[in-house]
């Protein structure tokens, strides 16, 4: 994606469960070092990323990874789990505000506002006026 820097790779939002079969390449950050990431055919991984981190209250950290060249064609399968579109998601596990929820109550037009940041090319500008999403950005 457009968002990503190989060099210091990036968090997902959510939950990203992912299949590698037997393609390597994938690296995780532990401890400010980058680690590869085994890759077993019939496996999945799961990473949490940024909003589940805030929602969580911490309890799922967030996971920052990259993509390597391996030199061949490498291919993954990603499954984004996301909550509803009308999930409050300004609010943690404990009742603490999110950093998210300062903005943005629902998770619909926060996640949207994300895909137009971070992959300006999947949505045109015209597929959620911006005074739509300001009203499912504060509507229960």
């Amino acid at each position: 994606s457009s968002g990503i820097n190989a060099e210091y790779g990036h968090i997902d939002t959510t939950i990203t469960l992912l299949t590698t079969y037997t393609n390597g390449g994938l690296q995780a950050l532990y401890k400010n070092e980058w680690y590869d990431v085994p890759s077993v055919m019939g496996s999945m991984m799961m990473m949490s990323g940024s909003l589940i981190k805030d929602l969580s209250d911490g309890e799922l950290p967030a996971l920052r990874h990259r993509v390597i060249d391996i030199k061949t064609d490498r291919y993954s399968t990603p499954f984004f789990f996301n909550p509803s579109f009308h999930a409050h998601i300004n609010r943690s596990n404990s009742g603490r505000e999110t950093e998210v929820g300062k903005e943005f109550l629902k998770f619909g037009p926060w996640q949207v506002t994300q895909l137009h940041r971070d992959e300006p090319l999947l949505l045109h500008s015209t597929s959620l006026h911006c005074n739509n999403l300001a009203k499912l950005a504060t509507t229960n």
